[in-house]
């Protein structure tokens, strides 16, 4: 489905915050090309008083974005752009019908009120600010709220993948004019090069709202929104499959065949290295992924211990991952129980990486992926009936709070080490892959310990009370 977008800009309160906080010049084209990643902008309004802000007025042009001038009378224009702004959203909510997301790009909680009354109106409401300016009633008032800060650093990385992904040639007198040797001629034409430009950037943006393949159509969709000059044919392809299987042979892009539809399913590689999505400097070769952007600190004490856990299914990642992918899986489960929806697998993997987009820091989607297939291994997500849950399709609860599941998965990482008879000597190793320093090195060696005694007196099938752990709370098996 197709969405329907009203963007609402309070140009005063976003300028401001994006000055006080010394993120430089308000950056309108990242923000309108991300929100073309989301869907059709229908209407594009901005407020303020326009002859305050004039070095703006040329670039809200270009991204298609209607001035809405609120002069200022004798220095007396506080609440005016609100009021506007509040009075438009209302208007196009009853006369509008076809419009489903608003966009309000301000931080101020005056818009509360607004943003509750747009949800009963069963309207989605996306929120962008700066972390600085925003009110924390406004972020948790609306269904999606986009840091700007965060959006810039998104846009950055996306032309650091392009680059490196994509490396132009170098450029003659005619290129250095903005004119491509292959589209010699040609006038308001994406050049080869940037249109492949444009596939990385747009397939990033739609999977940070979904993870895993797309849809080529879907693709091209978001690609003429950002770019509606962009033609294959112009570049040199008979169709878009063709432009596609370009890409794929660039290595820019993965393809697969979907099985319905019958068209090309669009994925990034894997792997790939590229500096910007490893978070490193952009050099225009491949690096090695810096140890800190690995699942967990990876030296000679700790490898034998992840090597393991790998070969026997389980990706360890970092004590802070765990710790924000499961806070976050916990809100996300009671915050359907409150709406009394169903929680399943099939849809939970992809709910948790968006929200975990969002987290400072950042969960890769690989490793949120990890920690809930870890929390599903360990038996904590459990039918209404008691048993655990092994299908993608089968409603689940969870009873634990976070922290007991945090416990919980230290515990499994353990178990998995225990099954194949590692040795877990080494308490300051079993540290490090636990809390990712060397300073639980005892509650290591006492956790070890007691998992050891436990399980000596299941086999032996000892009656005695297994007593429970060291320092942590127990964890219903």
């Amino acid at each position: 489905m197709e969405h329907r977008l009203a963007v609402l800009i309070d140009f005063e309160n976003i300028a401001a915050g994006t000055e006080k906080e010394g993120l430089g010049k308000f950056d309108i084209r990242a923000v309108i090309r991300r929100l073309k990643d989301k869907g059709r902008i229908l209407v594009n309004r901005s407020y303020g008083d326009w002859g305050r802000f004039a070095k703006f007025k040329q670039r809200l042009l270009e991204q298609g974005v209607t001035m809405v001038e609120l002069t200022s009378y004798r220095g007396q224009d506080k609440n005016r752009a609100d009021i506007a702004l509040v009075v438009d959203a209302m208007e196009i909510a009853f006369t509008r019908d076809y419009i489903d997301t608003f966009v309000l790009m301000s931080g101020d909680s005056d818009f509360t009120p607004l943003v509750m009354r747009l949800k009963e109106l069963d309207r989605r409401v996306i929120g962008i600010g700066t972390r600085g300016s925003s009110s924390r009633l406004l972020v948790d008032s609306c269904d999606e709220f986009i840091f700007y800060e965060a959006l810039l650093k998104q846009a950055k990385q996306a032309k650091q993948v392009a680059a490196v992904r994509s490396p132009r040639p170098s450029r003659s007198s005619d290129e250095s004019r903005g004119q491509d040797p292959d589209d010699s001629g040609k006038k308001n034409v994406l050049s080869k090069s940037d249109a492949f430009d444009l596939l990385v950037e747009t397939l990033s943006g739609l999977q940070r709202d979904a993870p895993g393949a797309v849809l080529g159509g879907l693709i091209k969709q978001s690609m003429l929104r950002k770019e509606p000059s962009f033609d294959e044919n112009e570049a040199g392809f008979s169709g878009f499959g063709r432009f596609l299987e370009a890409a794929g042979a660039r290595n820019l892009v993965q393809l697969s065949r979907d099985p319905k539809a019958g068209g090309y399913r669009v994925d990034l590689p894997e792997g790939d290295g590229s500096a910007a999505a490893l978070g490193g400097e952009v050099t225009g070769e491949r690096t090695d992924p810096p140890t800190s952007d690995l699942p967990v600190i990876m030296n000679s004490r700790t490898r034998p211990l992840i090597e393991t856990m790998l070969a026997s299914g389980v990706t360890p990642v970092s004590h802070m991952a765990r710790h924000t992918v499961v806070h976050e899986f916990v809100d996300h489960i009671q915050e359907r129980e409150r709406r009394r929806k169903r929680n399943t697998l099939q849809y939970v993997y992809g709910d948790i990486a968006r929200r975990c987009r969002k987290t400072d820091p950042f969960v890769p989607t690989e490793q949120v992926r990890a920690v809930i297939d870890t929390i599903k291994f360990a038996g904590l997500m459990r039918h209404s009936s008691g048993g655990p849950v092994r299908s993608q399709n089968a409603h689940f609860v969870v009873q634990l709070d976070p922290e007991e599941i945090i416990v919980a998965l230290r515990r499994e990482y353990i178990t998995v080490l225990l099954d194949n008879q590692v040795s877990l000597a080494d308490s300051e190793a079993l540290s490090e892959l636990l809390w990712n320093d060397v300073d639980h090195a005892v509650e290591a060696e006492e956790l070890v310990a007691w998992m050891q005694h436990e399980r000596s007196l299941r086999e032996s099938d000892t009656p005695d009370e297994v007593p429970a752990a060291p320092d942590e709370a127990p964890v219903e098996e």
